[in-house]
């Protein structure tokens, strides 16, 4: 039994289950000569029987029989199922895990030292060699004192740290699901404020532009030449009405770009572009006011002109 591995106290317990199921054996082969014995005593009192009479007696024979040895492996399954709750039991409490390999049930090398070790233990033993009746009793699992109580303590130590990391593992796992959230929610944020920024492009695309805005101070200021240039009355009331005609043009180009402003102020209050454009609108405006000027001291019976 050394190849096994057991110590000399796994060796007794060995010993001692190994005659259980001697004696449970026994047991269940005499209930089976039994049976046999009944059917001879009650059965066999003839002198000769028919085929029909054998064939019952062994079929009621063999439904006993039957009956007898799946008792005795029902038995025996139910035995050795306690025996390894039993082991199991006692490992729990130890915090072990116990596994079971049913391949090495098979294993004909490992039956065959079993059996040497039974046929080894029912052979009579020297004096000598015969166990001490003492038995050795194990310090129990509840003593708190000694290297028990330390083993236990740091086990119920090591259960409160994991308990601890799980909770702290979980904490971790909600902040990153947290920062995934938000880093979602400011892709989208982004993503939104770009196609903002496109459409302002695409609105003051539409705008009137520096160039509009210079092409039509020159038309003014061609106009204004032809009215110095020209005498007449049919001329100069036709250049009047131009110029009335352009000053609305140049009113309406104003207005424009006042809304413009007013928009590119609440859309671009945030942005870097705000305060360029807002500068260019001044220097426009500053523009036309220099243009009027120089209108009202070139023409100064215009406004004279056009009241009447």
């Amino acid at each position: 039994m050394s190849e096994l591995g057991l110590s000399e106290e796994h060796r007794v317990c060995m010993s001692g289950y190994l005659r259980f199921t001697r004696y449970q054996r026994a047991h269940h082969l005499r209930s089976v000569d039994a049976c046999f014995q009944d059917v001879k005593d009650t059965r066999l009192v003839e002198e000769t029987y028919t085929a029909e009479e054998v064939m019952e007696m062994l079929e009621a024979l063999e439904d006993v029989v039957r009956a007898e040895v799946e008792t005795e492996l029902i038995h025996a399954s139910h035995t050795t199922s306690l025996l390894l709750a039993k082991l199991f039991t006692q490992a729990q409490k130890w915090h072990l895990t116990l596994t079971v390999d049913t391949s090495d049930l098979e294993n004909q090398e490992l039956l065959d030292e079993i059996k040497k070790f039974e046929e080894q233990d029912v052979q009579p033993r020297p004096s000598m060699e015969l166990p001490s009746p003492k038995r050795r009793v194990l310090a129990p699992l509840t003593d708190v004192d000694g290297p028990m109580g330390l083993l236990q303590a740091e086990m119920h130590r090591l259960s409160s740290h994991n308990e601890e990391l799980k909770v702290k593992l979980e904490q971790a796992e909600a902040k990153a699901r947290d920062l995934e959230k938000g880093k979602t929610e400011m892709s989208v944020n982004l993503q939104a404020a770009r196609d903002e920024v496109n459409t302002l492009k695409n609105c003051m695309a539409t705008r009137p532009t520096n160039d509009d805005v210079t092409e039509l101070v020159d038309e003014v200021e061609k106009m204004r030449l032809q009215l110095a240039m020209q005498q007449t009355d049919t001329t100069m009331d036709q250049l009047s009405s131009d110029l009335t005609v352009s000053r609305q043009t140049l009113l309406q180009v104003k207005a424009q770009l006042q809304l413009a402003e007013k928009e590119l102020e609440k859309k671009f209050s945030q942005t870097g572009a705000y305060q360029n454009m807002k500068k260019m609108l001044n220097r426009k405006n500053d523009q036309i006011r220099s243009m009027r000027k120089k209108l009202d001291i070139y023409e100064p019976n215009t406004d004279d002109v056009i009241d009447e």
